[in-house]
């Protein structure tokens, strides 16, 4: 730190001869006052007075300098330096089908051969082998006797071999492991001399670990970062993580460049445009594509099917190197799984085969198969000819009762699109219908049969029910008992009842009746009129569509496709819709889609005040409106594919809410029964609104065990915080946690459940990965990494070189700080101070 002066006021030279002018004139005056007061006052007072006002007259010349002090600290600032490694399967690769040149390279990086004496010598084969040519193990110059030559050649080449055979016991892993840490001075020792050092192991998720451990942490990688998948986007997730005010100066990244997460490569590198910092790739395995058989992607199925079903399991084989050749694909049930083995033999005609087998799985349960071929001779890896899958099978009927006043368009497709589903039994209930009386009763049952006993809710009509959609019924064709029992079977049975909006009826057609005010979640409904041009335009161009909300977009009964860009699309070619009811939703609904005018802004309030699909749990059930009456306008050119799917989607969602473990104070259960390994487990807790009251800092978890483990014991607990669909739910995750099916109880601290346990199931599937079906080394994308983020890719043999690219890691800066003296306080308080003391002494001496 240092400090000075500087003078602001002698920068213009012209107010410095003014100021100096006057000052000068001042200072004269001064004098010729004091001959004046010498006659009239002692000589040392006389003295005393006139340094005070030289002084005085002093001090108010400073202040037309302008005196500033500065003070200047330096500072260095130490950036951080991420090394992640990566632990996927694919990085257990021996790499034995390597080209000699690859594994000369690998060699002299590790230390396994060269000195001061014979790397150049490595060299002259190294650029020989890189060019597919025959090295000259021993030139005329060092030995002029062919003989001896001859006998050198081939004691170099046995040395040479030797040592490949060794690195051929080496994993893609272990040499990732010794190129960090092995040596009397290890890479990683001396990037955390340069920075602050961070490492992690990454594969589907990452974990970070203390750089000292590294080696021990290569050996045995943490479980929860998901080997079977390779996600080259996890290595820059530390740059998000704490210490936001230290720049990150790189990230180094060991891997094969293997990238097979569900993010494709385009948007890995879409995603990088974020990270501040150069990526140094360093590529870790073979390029060259091995000649080994192995499963590629698996298609089957991921969620439960039903009893009926006959779901098609379609595999492709990688077939590198197998061409022209005759293989056998064979299907085994495992572990007493239904169904005999399937076996398909089929002729390699490229790289890739595919085979597809037909299951018949009658029973209920979860059933698990193999999808296998024999290993061959000369394949490089024996553990990826074999793929594991399983696939439930449940009693997964939709009980659905549909409802309806008349039989209007959205009625008729959607009665046929049930009816076809082979997962939904369906009932209908048609109040006006023509009737000719040819037959003793009409198509469709055209009236409610009500309990005599309205207390009896197992003799309901809704009971039998997961769901119930009611369309446009007027208030003389509901009788009033029905509207009680609709009630009793949401809040008490939680059931789910869908309310959709109809032009005649339902439900502005209403003017007293309370249950459907109290059900409804949605007040102040306004109804949309497309008439003139718009209805005469074409289908896909008329109408008005739908903006999902944030809860929207995260329901998975409203989505077309998996993919986020893709549904997008799906959805902006739908027709629109010329009519609707659009509401403003209660305070405790979520939206889920809104209408938005043209030139109105998408915000909470604006989605809240104009919404037509709305979701609200009452009770223990749930109430869906929706507002429009014409989603049959989606089959336009398309058929059944987007109609069927989104009410398909939707009475199962229905379905699986009823069927939630459920006690007088709370429904629990997983968001969707069945996952892959490796994805997040969402838990759902929804509460009756008198045990929130009673319990407003309720504090609950989720404790998970295995379902065949009698005694319970917990392998992870989990939180359940507010959060969901709702005011009245709580939300939970699981992770990391291997294929198997799960036992999850909920519990609560300072509150009572009950005397029943609430207890739910969990099934987690084999992750559907391609790890392993192409385990040759991917260049070309961790080249493209390093170019996007201007850093560099390196070869193993280019490792040491590491240090190097961090040199300049610390930053100096120099922190600047000033002060104006001349209008401090200080200074205008000595200001006044002298002045003060002059008057003083005049005073108290008879002057004027």
């Amino acid at each position: 730190m240092k400090s000075y002066l500087t003078w602001h006021g002698i920068s213009d030279w012209s107010w410095l001869a003014m100021c100096g002018g006057a000052v000068a004139i001042a200072a004269v005056l001064v004098i010729v006052l004091y001959r004046y007061e010498r006659h009239l006052i002692s000589r040392s007072l006389g003295w005393t007075l006139l340094l005070l006002r030289l002084a005085t007259i002093g001090l108010i010349f400073l202040a037309f300098l302008e005196p500033v002090r500065i003070t200047e600290i330096d500072k260095e600032r130490t950036g951080r330096i991420l090394v992640a490694v990566d632990v996927s399967e694919s990085m257990d690769t021996i790499d034995s089908h390597a080209t000699p040149a690859e594994k000369l390279r690998w060699a002299r990086a590790l230390g396994m051969i060269g000195n001061d004496q014979i790397n150049d010598r490595l060299d002259g084969w190294q650029t020989a082998l890189d060019a597919g040519e025959e090295p000259e193990w021993v030139s005329a110059t060092e030995e002029p006797n062919a003989a001896r030559r001859e006998q050198l050649t081939q004691v170099r080449r046995e040395n040479l071999d030797t040592v490949f055979t060794q690195l051929g016991e080496l994993s893609r892993r272990e040499i990732a492991r010794r190129l960090l840490t092995a040596g009397q001075s290890p890479v990683l020792g001396k990037l955390g001399e340069l920075g602050l050092l961070e490492v992690s192991l990454f594969a589907g998720s990452h974990a970070s670990i203390d750089p000292q451990q590294t080696s021990e942490r290569l050996d045995q990688p943490l479980v929860e970062v998901q080997a079977g998948v390779t996600d080259l986007g996890q290595p820059v997730a530390p740059d998000t993580d704490g210490q936001q005010d230290i720049p990150v100066a790189g990230i180094v990244v060991l891997s094969d460049g293997r990238h097979n997460a569900s993010v494709s490569e385009n948007r890995l590198i879409a995603q990088l445009s974020g990270v501040a910092a150069p990526i140094y790739p360093v590529l870790i395995g073979s390029e060259e594509r091995p000649r080994d058989l192995a499963f590629g992607s698996l298609d089957y199925p991921r969620q439960p099917v039903s009893q009926d079903d006959h779901p098609l399991v379609t595999a492709q084989l990688r077939t590198t190197g197998f061409e022209g050749r005759d293989l056998t694909i064979t299907l085994t049930p495992q572990d007493g799984a239904p169904g005999e083995v399937q076996t398909e033999t089929v002729r390699v005609t490229g790289p890739t085969t595919e085979v597809q087998f037909r299951l018949d799985a009658p029973t209920l349960g979860r059933h698990r198969y193999t999808v296998s071929t024999e290993v061959q001779p000369g394949e490089t890896r024996d553990d990826n000819n074999s793929r594991n899958f399983t696939v439930t099978v449940v009693d997964d009927e939709a009980d659905v009762l549909l409802v309806e006043g008349e039989a209007r368009w959205e009625f008729r497709y959607l009665d046929n699109a049930l009816r076809r589903d082979e997962q939904v039994e369906v009932q209908e209930i048609l109040f006006r219908q023509p009737y000719m009386g040819v037959l003793p009763d009409p198509f469709f049952p055209r009236k409610l049969d009500l309990p005599a006993d309205p207390q009896r809710l197992q003799d309901s009509p809704f009971a039998p029910f997961d769901v119930v959609i009611l369309g446009d019924v007027g208030p003389r064709q509901m009788p009033a008992g029905g509207w009680e029992l609709l009630d009793r079977f949401v809040r008490e049975e939680g059931g789910t009842l869908v309310i959709q909006g109809g032009p005649r009826h339902m439900p502005l057609g209403y003017s007293r009746e309370p249950i459907l005010e109290a059900l409804l979640p949605v007040t102040e409904l306004k109804t949309i009129n497309l008439t003139g041009r718009n209805e005469e335009a074409p289908p896909l161009e008329r109408g008005f569509r739908l903006t999902l909300t944030p809860d929207g977009r995260d329901e998975p009964f409203l989505k077309f496709s998996d993919d986020i860009q893709e549904d997008t699309r799906i959805r902006s070619e739908l027709p629109g819709h010329t009519w609707g009811l659009v509401g403003e939703a209660r305070g405790e609904a979520t939206v889920l889609a809104s209408y938005l005018p043209p030139g109105t802004e998408q915000t909470l309030e604006s989605e809240r005040e104009n919404a037509v699909i709305v979701r609200q749990q009452v009770g223990f059930g749930q109430v869906l409106w929706i507002g429009i009456d014409s989603t049959w306008r989606w089959r336009h050119r398309r058929g059944d594919e987007y109609h069927h799917r989104f009410w398909g989607q939707l009475v199962r969602w229905g379905a699986r809410f009823k069927a939630l473990s459920k006690n007088e104070f709370v429904a629990f259960g997983p968001v969707e029964p069945a996952i892959e390994a490796g994805q997040v487990g969402t838990f759902r807790a929804a509460w009756s609104r008198n045990f929130l009251d009673r319990f407003p800092n309720l504090r609950a978890r989720g404790v998970v065990s295995r379902l065949d483990d009698q005694q319970h014991i917990p392998i992870q607990t989990f939180d359940m915080l507010p959060g969901g669909s709702g005011p009245l739910d709580y939300e939970g995750q699981v992770l990391g946690l291997p294929p198997g099916e799960y036992r999850v109880e909920l519990q609560v601290d300072s509150a009572d459940l009950g005397a029943e346990k609430v207890i739910a199931e969990l099934q987690i599937q084999e992750p559907a990965t391609s790890e392993l079906s192409d385990i040759s080394a991917n260049r070309a994308l961790l080249e493209t990494m390093a170019e996007f983020t201007d850093g560099r890719m390196l070869l193993p043999h280019e490792v040491a070189r590491l240090p190097e690219e961090f040199r300049s890691v610390t930053e100096s800066t120099t922190l600047r700080s000033e002060q104006s003296l001349w209008n401090s306080w200080p200074f205008l308080l000595l200001f006044f101070a002298m002045l003060t003391t002059e008057w003083v002494l005049r005073k108290l001496n008879g002057l004027p």
